[in-house]
């Protein structure tokens, strides 16, 4: 597989780490401690979706199309982050 990239939207919270999301796909979130740790952790929340035989789809990837957000009305003060990814081996399987 090669590597994809993602949309997140990173919104900080009050103890000075963020809460990240994927526009258009509800259900997948993560936090971070640091704006160093948003990228690691947008990663571990995809390869959890990867994984889930039950719902393991992720969002529009850049390369198949998606947008960058345009509309963050909903948004506490975001950051709009590229995440590279690539899906495992174990997470295809």
């Amino acid at each position: 597989m090669t590597m994809q990239h993602y949309y997140a939207v990173a919104e900080p919270d009050d103890a000075g780490g963020f809460w990240i999301s994927f526009p258009g796909r509800d259900g997948i979130a993560s936090a971070a401690i640091s704006a160093a740790q948003i990228v690691p952790q947008a990663r571990d929340a995809l390869e959890s979706v990867a994984m889930d035989e039950d719902d393991g789809e992720l969002p529009l990837s850049i390369e198949d199309g998606a947008m960058p957000p345009v509309d963050l009305t909903g948004y506490d003060n975001p950051l709009v982050v590229v995440i590279p990814f690539e899906v495992t081996a174990h997470a295809a399987a």
